[in-house]
């Protein structure tokens, strides 16, 4: 933390002396946001009782400084808590959620090339590896150096980082504590746009060096045709102990969407299929889960969020989540979706195989440029992988979210 405040207060520095030379080229603009969400959670145990009934909020507030196109700078705090969490109204004011949540600076040697140095959010192509979970209240950013550049009349996007993750590695932790990154993004004309992703994370703890490297091909028609293809191999290798292991896991994906472009409610149908490897024998020293890494999984396996760590989630057994999404607008600025999907097992590992099914019905309008509504009901129904004859699950959630 003081190295990155030591970052931010040179760059803020820098910005000052250039003020101080040309203050007519400086502008320092603010930024605020507001999110409050209520919760209803059943403590995913498919189980009487647990029931939880919670309100949660983020309170943001930045200033973003500008010395021409040439420096940027971004200071960004906040505060993430829970209605009634501080013991005493008055004698409790510590704001154990508050943290520098953005510091950074951007640095563009051209309109093309950029380079920022500092705490940021960070987003690759669809966030399926790497993503700032923006769903959660205190969202995700990275102490990185991330250079960002376009090329070819700004055909082919260029995405690349290093951050570390963990400065002190706990005492048998498997966590990354380095990582490396890239993203490459073609466009072809306005619909077809392929790209190349890699990530590497490193843990000096097991010496491991795992590389996840992958395919990304979306493409748009005229029509109201839009698919995506994805695919991921995921290699390396560790010492965990005494005993060498070694890493090879793959996941795939494939959605396809045709909306009804000349209705006025656009009316959309979309199926898709994920699948992520597992490990039929889990004792050995061979792992075969794929590790969805820094995703932003809360957009694709569900509202109900049972797959978050995939590992950990599905006991090393791996999913197959298949399904579909019907959608409409409602007027300019409001949606509603409904969605559908079943889980399962890829390593059954000689027990059940079914996780069980969810719905999920989503609404939201956005009431004004700067103020957003939404509001989610999810079941979820469990399978024999999870709790033979348990009782469903019932998830709720709605937000207000606020932005200037």
């Amino acid at each position: 933390m003081r190295t990155l405040l030591s970052v931010c207060i040179l760059a803020l520095s820098a910005l000052a002396m250039a003020s101080h030379a040309h203050a007519q080229e400086v502008t320092a603009t603010p930024t605020g946001e507001y999110m409050v969400r209520f919760r209803h959670t059943e403590g995913q145990d498919f189980a009487p009782g647990n029931v939880d009934n919670f309100v949660r909020q983020r309170a943001r507030m930045g200033l973003r400084f500008a010395y021409g196109d040439d420096v940027q700078a971004l200071v960004q705090v906040q505060d993430v808590r829970i209605w009634g969490e501080e013991s005493d109204t008055l004698g409790d004011f510590s704001a154990n959620g508050f943290d520098l949540h953005q510091g950074y600076v951007e640095l563009a040697a051209d309109p093309d090339l950029r380079l920022r140095v500092g705490r940021q959010e960070i987003g690759l192509l669809n966030q399926r590896l790497v993503g700032p979970v923006a769903f959660v209240e205190q969202a995700r950013s990275f102490d990185a150096v991330r250079l960002m550049a376009r090329a070819f009349d700004q055909q082919l996007s260029i995405d690349v980082f290093y951050a570390r993750t963990l400065n002190e590695l706990p005492a048998a932790s498997l966590a990354a504590d380095d990582v490396f990154a890239y993203a490459l993004r073609w466009q072809f004309g306005d619909g077809f746009q392929p790209a190349l992703i890699g990530v590497i994370d490193l843990n000096s703890a097991t010496d491991r060096v795992r590389a996840t490297n992958g395919l990304l091909i979306q493409s748009e028609l005229p029509f109201g045709l839009r698919f995506s293809v994805e695919g991921y191999l995921q290699t390396g290798s560790a010492t965990i102990g005494e005993t060498d292991v070694s890493y090879f896991a793959w996941m795939f994906a494939t959605r396809l969407r045709f909306t009804l472009v000349d209705s006025d409610l656009a009316p959309f149908l979309e199926a898709f299929v994920e699948t992520l490897s597992g490990d039929a024998d889990p004792t050995d020293a061979d792992e075969h889960v794929f590790d969805t890494l820094f995703a932003t999984n809360h957009k694709f396996y569900g509202e109900a969020d049972f797959f978050l760590n995939i590992e950990a989630d599905t006991a090393k057994r791996g999913l197959l989540d298949a399904g579909a999404l019907l959608g409409l607008k409602l007027g300019d600025d409001g949606f509603a979706q409904l969605a559908f999907h079943i889980f399962q097992t890829m390593a059954g590992q000689g027990g059940p195989t079914s996780f069980g099914q969810e719905v999920d019905a989503t609404f939201g309008v956005k009431m004004n440029p700067h103020l957003t509504l939404d509001l989610n009901y999810s079941v979820f129904i469990p399978g024999a992988a999870f709790k033979a004859d348990g009782d469903p699950e019932h998830f709720i959630y709605s937000t207000a979210s606020a932005s200037f």
